[in-house]
């Protein structure tokens, strides 16, 4: 261990030693007296530098993305699954939360989030990226979006048109997810809005919502089929789109993150269909980039 003297430590940290002296008496700093000297330990002054130093939000994010990667954004299945495997074999921790798409976006534009994962039409994401920083977004696998209707309704409901004319319970999303987005769409190119919906909700989960069409809760909803499955529920198919991960252009050459992306893109590209009932890989991998400057 090193240790600078008053004068050392003023010189330092930039102030004078009245001010040294001033801190030390109100236990602000770090100091042991010996033989009636003030002594300060360099590494412990380091820290107390790094304890009261602001970053902004950005910064605070790089910073902790060696022990803390932050995930929010859309809710899914199979991305559950695998955070669940890697979560055991990666050096960093990994926290994440079902927020839905656009709010996972605006999460890494406050600095809340180092990665957003996002199911966003391909009309939608100029609007969705142009606010925050630039960011690449890379294809993890395509999902079936399907509505799960309540036995009772088999064969009687086609579409979400269906569900406003015949004034059925609809399982809603909540706002700022791509699948209520996807919901609005759907709605709007059959003429019809989300304020016909006679709404139950909303849900945080595709699952939450199959739930609620299973127990009686709600008529219909729409969901990833796995959701369908999982819950045993009538559905009707109605397209397939691609779910990707939003990362900041300032991380995404970051080596803890890059260690997790390479993880989990191998550990995607080893699933069998069977083990994924509703999605298929051809999006593994595929980047998009950002456009940065003018």
């Amino acid at each position: 261990m090193s240790y600078w003297t008053t004068r050392e430590v003023a010189k330092y940290l930039r102030l004078n030693e009245k001010k040294i002296y001033a801190m030390v008496a109100k236990g602000e700093l770090p100091a042991a007296r010996i033989s009636g000297k003030w002594l300060f330990e360099k590494e412990l002054i380091d820290a107390w530098v790094r304890q009261h130093t602001s970053l902004p939000d950005e910064g605070i994010m790089r910073a902790l993305v060696d022990r803390l990667l932050v995930l929010q954004g859309s809710d899914d299945w199979l991305l559950d699954q695998a955070l669940g495997v890697l979560r055991s074999e990666i050096e960093q921790a990994v926290v994440s939360a079902r927020v839905g798409s656009f709010a996972g976006l605006h999460a890494i534009g406050q600095g809340r989030a180092h990665v957003a994962g996002i199911h966003v039409a391909d009309a939608d994401l100029p609007r969705a990226l142009q606010a925050g920083p630039p960011k690449y977004l890379v294809g993890l696998f395509g999902r079936h979006q399907v509505l799960v209707v309540g036995a009772q309704h088999k064969g009687a409901v086609e579409g979400l048109e269906d569900a406003v004319e015949r004034g059925l319970r609809f399982a809603i999303r909540q706002p700022g997810s791509g699948t209520y987005r996807l919901t609005e769409t759907l709605l709007e190119r059959a003429g019809c809005s989300v304020d016909q919906l006679d709404t139950v909700g909303p849900f945080s989960s595709h699952l939450e919502v199959a739930l609620a069409v299973a127990h009686g809760t709600a008529d219909a909803g729409l969901v990833i089929q796995v959701a369908a499955e999982l819950t045993r529920q009538v559905y009707v198919p109605l397209l397939e789109e691609t779910y990707r991960l939003a990362i900041p252009a300032a991380l995404f050459s970051q080596d803890t993150v890059a260690r997790f992306l390479d993880r989990l893109l191998d550990w995607l590209d080893k699933r069998k269909p069977d083990q994924a009932p509703g999605y298929s890989f051809t999006p593994l991998g595929k980047l998009i980039t950002p456009r940065i400057g003018p």
